[in-house]
């Protein structure tokens, strides 16, 4: 079992880059289906005017999720860092994990 999955995407349209990153997440939890109650969410600040509206789709999308998060001028995941435009980055983690977060950091 993994720790934890996460996704990471970037498109002008935050609904856009949220459906590329959900993808991701759920692709990666169906090959591993742990139940993983703690999201995270980093995103850029060209999102912040739609966090309200990014946090409530999160909701939807995952109602047994709890999410927490935070907005930067920046991203990293995975060998993959945006400054300066759109982008977002979604983990959901297995309660045992949570320390493993620290492979993803906001900048």
């Amino acid at each position: 079992m993994s720790r934890f999955v996460a996704a990471h995407a970037t498109h002008p349209d935050w609904r856009m880059a949220l459906a590329l990153a959900a993808a991701q997440l759920d692709a990666q939890h169906a090959a591993d289906p742990a139940e993983r109650p703690l999201g995270l969410v980093y995103f850029t600040d060209a999102y912040a005017p739609h966090a309200a509206a990014l946090n409530d789709e999160l909701k939807r999308r995952w109602p047994d999720v709890t999410w927490a998060g935070c907005v930067g001028v920046g991203v990293a995941a995975s060998g993959a860092e945006w400054e300066d435009g759109p982008a977002g980055v979604r983990m959901r983690l297995h309660s045992t994990g949570w320390a493993s977060a620290a492979r993803c950091r906001a900048l």
